[in-house]
């Protein structure tokens, strides 16, 4: 079964980031207890059923469980009537009731290709056991116990994806177990349907999917049961010593468990929990689940489960996190956790869910257009041509080629589906795929044959090119000519695709901007080859052609379209990391702690005795004041504005004083357009374990400051882009100023 599903979190100011679509406290009394059902009858599919009973034991690490396992008649005639079963080592499972004894096997059930189960598998010790069924006998039960305990460690293949994971522990601070824990049968790779009844000390909280139906308090602690009729992948239990707030979101239950008491954070999150649950079920169709629950974890963690999410303690209280993150987990029950993914054939839903969650709060807010351009950079900064992969490939996010690729670029071909399809097609197919889907697994190919279904139009050449196809077209200008006569005009436009490989087909969205308009038109022009012209009626004769200024397509941005940004200095595939020679030594020595905690296999560390200039063909780091290559970012910096000098940097009414800040800045390489020159000066030498840890989640700015040790962020800015090379003006004709059409978001804001 798979491993814990991770949710992109949007808080990358913290050392926990958060992985893909794959991975307790309550008064007693304060909330009720959920139906154990989800909207309609009980949904089909299930393999095997659960009821467990379950004990958690933290002061001995150790969980003690009796669980009676179910097979649907379908599995108990393909598996015979010898079960094979895989279970966390050391437990010393029995049998019990009548039948026959265990017995040890060589090797455990096949398990679904491409599941992250098999990852957790390589890091928890497993046994394999079979148990005999007699004829027509479904069902066996076996009890068994002992210590689950796997450290919290750090994980992740960049500085900037790092992450703090367990497969699975029970501890004094708190218990978090999974699939991947293995702590129940595994008998197959088939969903689950499940009822759990689980003791825990006196003042913890235990939650886990589906409803809870009993929530009971003795002299021995507290008995809580779950229960699930939706299949499942696998079966999450998360306790500790939590505290519940609740309020119905409608006919969905909203609960916070937090380890701290807060109520008026408890309150704000049970707010927007209702408000984002209603907006979805209004653009998608039922919530899938009777409940939704956030939980405070004893670790930095972003976990989305099925109708809960488990966030850890700074995470929670960061104040964006409320229109953030947590409506990207709350969708994630739509997707990923209520439709499930088919992960050998591919991860559609990590992109589906960041465009419908983090794109859509950014539309609702007029910020489409600037979202898709970040989204398009981190992609341009990030993957370069010889990293480029297939869509298809995609697993779960681990380093920042696979989020450009599997987030960026995935949510990218949604929004270009949406602009073919118009909202209310698109619309009606993402309800009928959730519909034709729930609880069920569903790859890219389905997704396509779903949504072009409702749709009316066949979309399996489309998924095909964006999701099997590596790469992006990269799109030019090569000419504008304007016929004018009998008081309009014809733009003759000729676009080419410069991109290595063959041309890609794509939909490109022209905007002409005429004399007396209030708004530009806009046009679309299908591209399907090297160098295409085309020819495009205008009422009257335009001032400017612009050619995809709110990024609607997903291709590879020129650098002169997207401001210089520290993405491209940590993202590029080769980097050099310029020491100062001539820094005082424990500054000196900071610094190259710095370098040697960013280094990878593209990154040269060297110092500036060692460069007479700056190199060609890689992302520059220059480090220090003293560094005799600051001179040369100066230089780039000027082009936008800002003056660094031998004290201090000015960019406009923005100051940042040697004295008393750490600076941070970016600009195009004087050596080379496409890289990024890079800044960083800091006369504390205190402050740079602080900036080695922060500035790669700063990757979207182009200036920034910092006060202190810790160091604390005190200065944001990105720079802005001078001239695109998809625009031209028309000569001779008065130039005016783009000022596109309104355009609205997919789906109403939810409350604030």
């Amino acid at each position: 079964m798979t491993s814990i599903r991770f949710a992109r979190l949007a808080v990358l100011a913290l050392a926990c980031s958060a992985a893909s679509c794959a991975g307790p406290r309550a008064r007693s009394g304060t909330a009720g207890n959920a139906p154990a059902n989800g909207p309609g009858p009980a949904p089909a599919g299930a393999a095997l059923h659960h009821e467990a009973q379950v004990t958690l034991v933290p002061a001995r690490e150790v969980v003690l469980v009796e669980d009676e396992v179910t097979l649907s008649p379908e599995l108990r005639a393909r598996l015979g009537d010898r079960v094979t079963f895989t279970l966390h080592a050391g437990l010393s499972p029995e049998r019990i009731g009548s039948g026959a004894p265990l017995e040890s096997a060589p090797r455990g059930p096949a398990l679904r290709a491409g599941e992250g189960g098999e990852e957790g598998a390589g890091r928890v010790p497993v046994e394999h056991f079979a148990v005999r069924l007699a004829p027509g006998e479904r069902s066996f039960t076996v009890r068994y116990g002992g210590k689950v305990f796997h450290p919290i460690e750090e994980r992740g293949e960049e500085y900037a994806r790092k992450m703090s994971e367990s497969p699975g522990l029970v501890s004094k601070d708190g218990a978090v177990l999974s699939g991947s824990t293995r702590w129940l049968p595994e008998v197959s790779g088939d969903l689950v349907t499940f009822a759990l009844e689980v003791r825990a000390p006196a003042g913890w909280e235990v939650v886990s999917q589906g409803g809870r139906t009993r929530h009971e308090r003795d002299a021995q602690g507290m008995v809580v049961r779950w229960e699930s009729r939706e299949p499942q992948e696998e079966i999450h239990v998360v306790a500790g010593p939590l505290t519940e707030h609740a309020r119905a979101g409608g006919r969905v239950l909203v609960q916070v468990f937090l380890r701290e008491e807060d109520a008026a954070l408890a309150e704000r999150y049970l707010a927007a929990g209702a408000e984002y649950l209603a907006l979805y079920e209004r653009l998608l169709g039922p919530y899938p689940y009777p409940k939704f629950a956030l939980v405070e974890n004893f670790w930095e963690t972003g976990y989305g489960m099925p109708s809960f999410t488990l966030l850890g303690p700074k995470i929670v209280r960061l104040p964006f996190i409320l229109h953030t993150s947590y409506p990207h987990e709350i969708l994630h029950n739509w997707w990923g956790n209520g439709v499930f993914v088919d992960a050998a054939r591919g991860n559609w839903c990590e992109g589906l869910t960041a465009y419908l969650a983090d794109h859509l709060v950014a539309e609702q807010g007029g910020r489409g257009a600037d979202y898709r351009r970040t989204a398009l950079q981190r992609y341009a900064d990030h993957v370069a041509e010889s990293r480029e992969r297939p869509v298809r490939e995609f697993r779960s996010r681990h380093d920042s080629v696979t989020q450009a690729i599997g987030y960026d670029k995935v949510l990218m071909t949604f929004h270009m589906l949406r602009e073919r399809l118009g909202d209310e097609r698109f619309v009606a197919a993402l309800r009928a795929f959730y519909d034709a889907y729930r609880f069920r697994v569903a790859s890219f190919d389905d997704v396509a044959r779903a949504m072009g279904a409702a749709s009316g139009e066949d979309l399996e050449e489309f998924f095909a090119q964006w999701v099997d196809r590596p790469g992006a077209p990269s799109i030019r200008i090569e000419a504008v000519e304007v016929e004018v006569g009998d008081g309009a005009a014809v733009v003759e436009l000729t676009l080419a695709q410069v991109q290595e490989g063959e041309p890609f087909s794509v939909s490109v969205p022209v905007y002409l901007t005429l004399p007396a308009s209030t708004e530009a038109i806009r046009r679309t022009v299908r591209l399907s080859e090297r160098k295409q012209r085309f020819t495009i009626p205008a009422p009257a004769t335009p001032v400017r052609v612009d050619v995809d200024p709110e990024f609607d397509v997903f291709r590879r941005l020129d650098p002169a379209e997207v401001p210089p940004a520290l993405s491209g200095a940590f993202g590029a595939a080769k980097r050099v990391i310029v020491l100062p020679a001539a820094a005082p030594p424990a500054l000196a020595a900071a610094y190259r702690a710095l370098a040697e905690s960013w280094k990878n296999d593209g990154t040269r560390i060297a110092t500036d005795t060692e460069l007479g200039s700056v190199p060609p063909g890689a992302a520059i780091w220059v480090l220090g004041w003293e560094n005799r290559l600051r001179g040369a970012v100066a230089e780039a910096l000027g082009a936008y504005g800002a003056a660094l000098g031998d004290r201090e940097l000015r960019a406009g009414e923005t100051v940042l004083a040697r004295a008393d800040r750490s600076v941070v800045a970016a600009a195009r390489s004087p050596a080379d357009a496409a890289q990024v020159i890079a800044f960083l000066g800091a006369d504390r030498a205190a402050a740079l374990a602080g900036l080695a840890r922060k500035l790669p989640h700063y990757g979207k700015y182009g200036l920034l400051g910092f006060e202190g040790d810790e160091p604390a962020n005190v200065a944001k800015e990105s720079w802005t882009v001078v001239a695109s090379p998809l625009a031209v003006a028309i000569p001779g004709a008065t130039p005016r100023a783009r000022t596109l059409p309104a355009r609205r978001a997919l789906a109403e804001a939810a409350k604030r």
